[in-house]
């Protein structure tokens, strides 16, 4: 008996990152020695942890040279055709790499990613001419007919491939043994900065908590596949935290948003620089009609999941990423690993219950 007052009594907690904290730990590297070497899928190795979003207000051609230029890597959206995805494809191949440290595929060209739907086969016929990676993009992956669908696509490539979003230990377990081969998994659904899908729906999985469960299911299965943590992530420390929970590489939105390289054009107000930033569930993005199938099929849905805005002018990429490169390796430092792969090793948690202390004595 009881059973719905149990179903309260026994929900997880879904961790999300202002409920946690790195520990501070024995070190034995300095903070400049870190290395933040790692994997974004099966056969992409990253000198730089970071991944930018396929959102159509951060990454097109220009960032996805920047990201692979400076050692990560760039997933280029899909809120655009085909012909013109795969141009953007061609766009960052082409381009001479000036950096010893840049991320190269197999052909020693500028890798890059590029997303597109588990339902798209055409699509994924001519991204899988150049691009290095296809990224399957919606916000709920474990569902029956995008299994079936995404199974077909990676039957037809021989490119690696990401699935996501996921957000449970059953999530990935079940999707990993349906499809066979799988390149890397996307972990967090609703949590980034302009996602409302947690607010509309009351459906999602914290990026913490979702990281954390994916690293167990691979974990349990035995296999090892790359973890990119996606969504909510603002600060270094929130990247070394999903390193501390399984992650191997971190996907930034608002994090790179408004840099020099993201599509759009500056605005200035009250003598202040902007650039426009948006959900890719938000009403101007779906309006396009090429990404309304990244969210939940409600049969002619009609209300949004996403919100629009504007962020701060931040001038070129280059310098946000330095930045977070070596804030990260700090927090690997202070948690008392020397790389990303000793973090998920050596790091220890906390939880934080402060801000709970607050809200009481408001009341």
């Amino acid at each position: 008996m009881d059973t719905f007052t149990k179903r309260l009594e026994s929900a997880q907690i879904a961790f999300n990152f202002d409920d946690l904290m790195l520990l501070p730990g024995f070190s034995e590297t300095r903070s400049r020695d870190i290395s933040t070497d790692t994997r974004f899928s099966t056969n992409i190795r990253l000198r730089t942890p970071l991944v930018s979003s396929p959102m159509d207000t951060v990454t097109e051609a220009r960032m996805a040279i920047a990201m692979a230029e400076n050692g990560g890597i760039g997933v280029l959206h899909r809120n655009m055709t085909p012909e013109e995805q795969s141009r953007m494809v061609g766009e960052v191949k082409n381009h001479e790499p000036v950096s010893k440290n840049a991320t190269r595929g197999k052909d020693g060209r500028l890798a890059v990613a590029a997303a597109l739907a588990p339902t798209d086969i055409e699509r994924a016929k001519m991204l899988s001419k150049e691009a290095d990676a296809l990224v399957f993009d919606v916000a709920h992956f474990h569902t029956k007919s995008i299994l079936e669908s995404a199974k077909k696509i990676i039957d037809s490539t021989d490119r690696d491939v990401i699935i996501g979003s996921m957000g449970t230990k059953e999530d990935v377990m079940h999707s990993v043994k349906a499809l066979g081969r799988v390149d890397g998994v996307r972990a967090g659904i609703g949590g980034g900065s302009i996602c409302i899908t947690t607010d509309v729906t009351k459906a999602g999985s914290p990026t913490p908590f979702a990281v954390a469960q994916a690293a167990d299911a691979i974990d349990e299965l035995g296999i090892d596949i790359p973890i990119i943590a996606d969504g909510g992530i603002r600060t270094a420390g929130d990247i070394a935290l999903v390193f501390a929970l399984g992650a191997d590489s971190a996907m930034l939105g608002f994090g790179l948003a408004g840099t020099a390289e993201c599509p759009g054009e500056t605005i200035t107000m009250n003598g202040k620089e902007y650039r426009g930033y948006r959900g890719m569930g938000s009403k101007s993005a779906r309006e396009k009609r090429l990404v309304n199938d990244r969210y939940a099929d409600t049969g002619g849905k009609n209300f949004d999941e996403g919100i629009e805005g504007l962020v701060p002018y931040k001038g070129g990429v280059v310098d946000v990423i330095d930045v977070l490169n070596s804030a990260v390796k700090a927090s690997i430092s202070y948690a008392g690993a020397g790389s990303i792969a000793e973090m998920a090793q050596k790091a220890r948690i906390a939880r934080v219950t402060g801000r709970t202390i607050k809200a009481e004595i408001k009341r």
